[in-house]
């Protein structure tokens, strides 16, 4: 089995559209989107509706909560609730709908699909440390767990002696007997120094995992963004993946 895994569209629809041309290239079996379809981006609408036609399983994110009014914002920040009050405003009540429906854990096989953390799903965590990771192994009912939420590749793994460890998400051989949290990045907001979309592919067959960048037309969401008067903040950092 191929999975395509992706997360944090955030209403970026040329970042979305390139990601989803790249899985149908890459003739994946399934799909899997980890959240944050909207929040930050111009296209909230679209963006869903993309990724409702193309995706087999989708869990929600945080902004995904906060844009159907299910979440508070009172601890994002200005910029983040800004965009929400925007998004709030233009969101269809087909959009409302698919949002306020979507869970906040899946189980596909041997994965695991949540946004933030499989022990908490609803607090909004993030996975950054070693002991963040260790309490998300503690629950684990799979060898692999995909998460998004920081919008930074990164992969935890346990080992069989219950050592956990820091790797590089490019490239990840999947072992028998360990088990991995994978961190796919985000699609339309990376904040791991390198402005391009990110994703991965899994290969079951092959008990491997591979990371992927593709640019996309930044300026065209941005002069988007300026035009509904988002945040200044917001479009600045899409140039350089901050």
């Amino acid at each position: 089995m191929r999975y395509g895994v992706f997360s944090d569209v955030h209403g970026n629809l040329e970042a979305l559209e390139v990601v989803l041309r790249a899985l149908e290239e890459e003739k994946v079996d399934r799909t899997l989107c980890l959240g944050d379809l909207v929040g930050y981006g111009p296209n909230p609408n679209r963006c869903i509706e993309r990724v409702m036609a193309f995706s087999d399983k989708i869990v929600a994110g945080n902004h995904d909560c906060a844009a159907v009014g299910v979440l508070s914002t009172t601890y994002f920040n200005e910029y983040a609730r800004r965009a929400i009050d925007w998004t709030r405003d233009v969101l269809s009540s087909t959009s409302v709908d698919v949002l306020s429906g979507l869970p906040l854990l899946l189980v596909e096989e041997e994965v695991t699909m949540v946004h933030a953390t499989p022990e908490a799903p609803a607090l909004w965590d993030y996975i950054f440390y070693h002991s963040d990771a260790r309490r998300s192994f503690a629950v684990l009912t799979t060898p692999l767990c995909f998460v998004g939420h920081s919008h930074v590749p990164v992969v935890f793994v346990r080992d069989e002696g219950g050592g956990v460890s820091l790797q590089d998400a490019g490239e990840v051989a999947v072992e028998e007997g360990k088990a991995y949290i994978i961190n796919v990045g985000s699609v339309g907001q990376p904040r791991d120094g390198d402005p391009r979309a990110s994703y991965g592919i899994l290969d079951t067959q092959e008990r491997r995992f591979w990371l992927r960048r593709l640019a996309y037309p930044v300026e065209e969401v941005q002069a988007k963004m300026r035009k509904e008067g988002l945040p200044g903040y917001l479009i600045d950092r899409l140039s350089v993946g901050e």
